[in-house]
């Protein structure tokens, strides 16, 4: 059986520039690049860590094994896992790559509905996202997501204002979506054929401090802003 060697928990030093352009790098690479770089990347997404190292995008950091070790350790969002017995190293989630299946829990319903999850985003692309109907994987294999067990670690930037929480019910009874749990606690579902999750399986649309938000036209200008119901 082969052995996972991941991140330990949050870390308090502060991280180096040079391990932030590795860790960019290394995602990079693992998430979008491998194909196109000519990596061995397998289905699960992993690469072999010899050809990371010989790669000029970490060799100009003059990057060793002990640094991708430390990086993989040290990542306060825990983006990747290392296979010990392959000598291996993967992205935990966010690929765009189609052949990039990952290593990925199915969640049931019972267990969707204890966690409440939601997207994180920012109220100037609220009306966008609203108008495009729905949320998008864009370019990546999937949407992410996150709830009160995970956020502190996983699933949205931290500059998010806008949190929009999903009807899991809906999606899985009236779309056939499928969510998923991906090694570092991020939750993914990659939307309908068009790889959209439709605006009517979103429960509610909250700020940070959970109050609601909608989106209303400007009178001065005619756009459409995402505000504070409240304060509307």
């Amino acid at each position: 059986m082969s052995t996972s060697i991941s991140k330990t928990p949050l870390q308090t030093k502060t991280t180096s520039r040079r391990d932030v352009l590795i860790s960019k790098a290394l995602s990079y690479l693992l998430r979008h690049g491998a194909e196109k770089e000519n990596l061995a990347i397998d289905n699960l997404g992993y690469v072999p860590i010899v050809q990371i190292l010989q790669h000029q995008r970490l060799k100009s950091f003059k990057t060793t094994r002990e640094d991708i070790e430390r990086i993989v350790a040290e990542n306060d969002k825990q983006r990747f896992s290392i296979n010990a017995e392959e000598d291996t190293i993967c992205a935990n989630q966010g690929h765009s790559l189609s052949s990039v299946s990952g290593t990925l829990d199915l969640l049931t319903k019972a267990q969707l509905a204890e966690m409440a999850i939601y997207h994180g985003t920012y109220k100037k692309k609220l009306p966008l996202i609203l108008g495009s109907g729905g949320l998008s994987r864009m370019n990546r294999n999937h949407i992410h997501f996150t709830c009160e067990q995970y956020h502190t670690i996983s699933g949205i930037r931290n500059s998010a204002n806008c949190l929009i929480y999903i009807d899991t019910d809906k999606c899985i009874d009236e779309y056939g979506l499928q969510f998923f749990k991906s090694a570092n606690n991020v939750i993914l579902c990659a939307g309908n054929e068009h790889g959209v999750i439709p605006v009517d399986c979103f429960a509610k649309v909250v700020d940070l401090k959970g109050q609601p938000v909608k989106v209303v036209v400007e009178r001065e200008t005619g756009k459409e802003v995402a505000k504070d119901a409240k304060s509307s």
